[in-house]
């Protein structure tokens, strides 16, 4: 419900709304209503209280202030095995804070909505108990009307408990292959509204109805329908009568079309559906390749008054899904994708809308235009980046191989399908609904039901179920499954490759290739730490599978997985992902984007011509050099000589490929440049160029923003890397070094610290609870080479400029201070150097050259017959 610019319109009472050229003459604001959201002052205490502890007890000791999003526990950078102690944390925790007074004027409606709080939520409101939510995915609301006196703060309180639930599943977290972390880690907000007013589609409750609704029945280059279905409720004490307006905008903000109803009449406590057709010409459509969006304005007039408004973004376009495939707006489309959860290091699920942007952005970048949201509904920022950035979208069901026995959870899947729609019905990126459990055995009376359930919830030609059991729209198969494989009488999809089948060993495909590598080389769970020979190897086993893919019916593909990510199971990272936790790109990332045409180009993506040397260029690495590019022809050149310009890969791999690597061979091995130049129709179009990388001797440091100014409106958390680079400022891809960060300003760290860098690059996050954040991040590191070690230091800032830093040494085995010896250059390496950071007079960060290092744990495949 995107009210934002509604609350700024109004303001207060009686003001006047510049409504534009399509107004019903000087329209005036009713009382203010709008939405104010409570995300901070909250109190927050990981304690199993009782009710009169945390409810009626006055006493806040032990409790800490915290913003929204929130995570119940800072977690292991790698979760442990159940019962450790880096397990990731199961129990129940409290979280209250007040609701001022004066929110809600009396005759106004107010509602209270949850976005997502894991895993049951109890809620209550001046020590009574609003309710039970039970998922900790989807959202709910409760009616707070008349519960809001007007002259008194109220206490609102939740509890949250994310242990096991066989009501909720989706399995033990001994036995589930991602974790379900807990915290009220979405928004929560006030909704506060006339007493004529657009309702909530959770709290009316009706089939196909509440709120906004919108269809396009027909969409083409020259002219679109767009039907608003508005379902409006008067809970006045006496009859209104009012008018409904919608306006079409399109991403400039010129209205292209409107429509505003003749007088109409509510009943004191009555409610009613009104539908209405925009007719657009010459509309700009939504595509993964012109993600165009426009703005329905749906407002509710009352005596020249603007009582009510709901602004709701769609995307013109339409969906054909038939067995010979998938057409976008008539134009026959294969949707290049991947799999995404949710989750950060450390922080779990509690992700700002910035962060979910950045994820967006990233696997866009990478080369894809379709995710499948495994296995649960993702944020609402995260829908509205696909939105924006044009990624196709399989909305899913909270599920993974889990069917509970009593039939509470057949009926919470049931009421969870329901939510899932409400919610994300009007979003331009949707294409399919998942109301399958994922993986797991369903009843043939479970997979009508829940078909038939997404299509009385939106009814329509424009929805598409999909499952890895047959009985829906589409079916889904991952290629563990069979992949599409012989499926040809319906809609297949491959739903998930690339991992599994090469971790089993029984990809089914001709492994002669590497059949002598062992186990862990062959398969694609390949952290960056890896190394080249095994970051190639993902990358050829993705190539294959997404080649094979191509040789279907399949009309998409959904790579396992986009980032690697933590599992309840296991103590251990599933690093299939063709980035990293730290969504730092591996090989394999830029594969996929050489798979993107070089004419797509993006505003707000990096997009166009590619190519991407896959070496690090050292004397280990192999004389057969691979180079990604979506151009026509590559040349290669060694320190300045050329080795050869040629044409794309012809082999087994490539074969239905849109664009095929180009393979290179090389006569030796010869320290320096490797520099590819990209040909499109004889014009270098993109270079990208290695260097052999000599000692590391500079500590860089980059904020990842990825197009989202850190903490621009509000909280935020986003990941800060340090570089071990040479003189060249070559990446050492080989540099395993501690690298110890500090900060100073309104911000603070959270991770690992020192952290041991992988492949050259050591990560924390960067967290802020307030917005315009101002702070400097200093990061130190200790190399020791032969009998020397050097210090190496580097400062950021984020909204300032970072304060310069002096270095102080001890050789003694005492900790270093601002009055300790300064660092002048290189020192012998025993005794063991131990190093501050000042700025002024304060250490902000110190090292110690002989602290431990650590390894991130990867998955260790079984050995064959096993």
């Amino acid at each position: 419900m995107e009210r934002r610019e509604f609350v700024k319109q109004v303001g207060a009472g009686g003001t006047a709304i510049a409504l534009g050229a399509h107004h019903l003459g000087a329209l005036e604001a009713a009382a203010p209503v709008g939405v104010q959201p409570l995300v901070d002052g909250w109190l927050f205490v990981r304690e199993d209280l009782t009710e009169a502890e945390a409810l009626h007890s006055g006493d806040d000791t032990g409790w800490e202030t915290v913003t929204l999003p929130h995570t119940a526990k800072v977690e292991a950078l790698v979760t442990g095995a159940p019962g450790s102690g880096t397990a990731q944390w199961q129990g129940r925790c409290w979280y209250r804070r007040t609701i001022p007074a004066g929110t809600v004027a009396p005759g106004q409606q107010a509602w209270l909505r949850l976005e997502g709080a894991m895993n049951v939520a109890d809620v209550y409101l001046d020590g009574q108990k609003l309710g039970t939510h039970l998922g900790g995915y989807t959202p709910f609301v409760y009616d707070l009307t008349g519960k809001l006196a007007s002259g008194k703060a109220a206490l609102l309180a939740v509890r949250l408990d994310n242990t096991d639930n066989a009501i909720t599943g989706p399995k033990p977290m001994a036995d589930l292959d991602f974790n379900m972390y807990g915290g009220l880690y979405r928004g929560v907000s006030l909704i506060v509204k006339d007493a004529l007013h657009i309702t909530d589609p959770a709290l009316a409750d009706k089939t196909a109805s509440g709120g906004v609704l919108v269809h396009v029945p027909a969409a083409s280059a020259e002219r679109a329908s767009v039907r608003v279905q508005l379902h409006v409720r008067n809970a006045s004490a006496g009859a209104r009568t009012f008018q409904l307006r919608h306006r079409l905008e399109n991403a400039a903000g010129t209205v292209v079309a409107s429509v505003t109803s003749k007088p109409l009449t509510l009943a004191a406590g009555a409610d009613n559906q009104f539908t209405d057709t925009l007719d657009v010409a010459r509309p700009a459509l939504w595509h993964p390749r012109t993600p165009h969006l426009h703005t329905v304005h749906s407002d509710i007039i009352d005596d020249a008054r603007l009582v009510d408004t709901e602004t709701t973004r769609i995307g013109i376009r339409r969906f054909d899904i038939t067995k010979d495939g998938c057409r976008i707006n008539g134009d026959a489309t294969f949707l290049r994708g991947t799999n995404r959860h949710q989750d950060y290091p450390y922080i779990g699920y509690a992700l700002s809308d910035a962060a979910q942007r950045r994820d967006a952005r990233k696997i866009k970048e990478a080369g894809f235009d379709y995710i499948r949201l495994s296995h649960y509904l993702h944020a609402p920022a995260f829908m509205d980046a696909c939105d924006e950035l044009g990624i196709v979208v399989m909305n899913c069901l909270p599920g993974w191989q889990y069917f509970g026995k009593d039939p509470a959870f057949t009926e919470l899947q049931y009421a969870n399908i329901r939510s899932l729609i409400r919610r994300d019905r009007n979003h331009a990126c949707v294409l399919l609904w998942e109301v399958s459990l994922n993986e797991t055995g369903m009843p043939p009376e479970f997979i009508a039901r829940t078909h038939a359930l997404a299509h009385d919830e939106l009814p329509g030609d424009q929805t598409f179920t999909c499952g890895w059991m047959r009985g829906y729209d589409v079916f889904i198969q991952a290629r563990q499954h069979g992949g599409c494989v012989g499926v040809t009488d319906v809609p297949c999809l491959v739903s998930e490759y690339g991992d599994w089948e090469y971790y089993a060993q029984n990809a089914g495909l001709n492994q002669t290739a590497w059949a002598g590598l062992a186990p862990d080389d062959a398969n694609s769970r390949q952290l960056r730490w890896h190394g080249e020979k095994r970051l190639l190897q993902q990358a050829t086993n993705f190539q294959e599978a997404h080649n094979d893919n191509r040789k279907t019916t399949a009309f998409a593909d959904g790579l396992w997985v986009m980032n690697d990510y933590n599992r309840g199971y296991a103590p251990d990272i599933e690093s299939s992902g063709c980035a990293d936790l730290w969504r730092i790109p591996k090989f394999s990332y830029h594969f996929f984007r050489s798979q993107r045409p070089a004419t797509e180009r993006y505003a707000n993506a990096d997009s166009g011509p590619m190519v991407f040397i896959a070496s690090h260029w050292t004397p280990a690495s192999a004389l057969t050099v691979r180079v990604f590019s979506n151009a026509d022809e590559v040349a290669l050149s060694l320190n300045g000589t050329l080795i050869a310009r040629q044409k794309p890969d012809a082999d087994r791999l490539s074969t239905h490929l849109a664009h095929p690597p180009f393979t290179f061979a090389l006569p030796r091995f010869e320290a320096g440049t490797l520099e590819a130049v990209a040909f499109v129709a004889g014009k270098a179009v993109a270079k990208h160029a290695v260097r052999t990388p000599g000692a590391p001797t500079v500590l860089t440091l980059r904020l990842d923003e990825s197009g989202q100014p850190f903490a621009l409106k509000g909280k935020d958390s986003a990941f800060v890397h340090a570089s071990l680079v040479d003189v060249n400022g070559t990446l050492v891809s080989d540099a395993w070094e501690n690298v110890s960060f500090g900060a100073v300003g309104n911000a603070k760290l959270i991770g690992a610290n020192p952290y041991s860098s992988e492949a050259g690059i050591a990560s924390i996050v960067l967290q802020a609870e307030r917005a315009r954040t101002k702070v400097a991040v200093y990061a130190l590191a200790c190399v020791t080479s032969g009998d020397t070690t050097r210090v190496l230091a580097s400062a950021l800032g984020v909204g300032i400029t970072p304060t310069a830093f002096t270095l102080h040494v001890t050789t003694d085995g005492s900790a270093p201070s601002a009055a300790s010896p300064r660092y002048t250059a290189a020192v012998p390496a025993n005794p063991p150097l131990r190093v501050a950071l000042a700025v002024g007079r304060e250490v902000v960060v110190t090292a110690r050259a002989d602290a431990p290092r650590f390894r991130v744990a990867g998955s260790t495949a079984p050995k064959p017959g096993s």
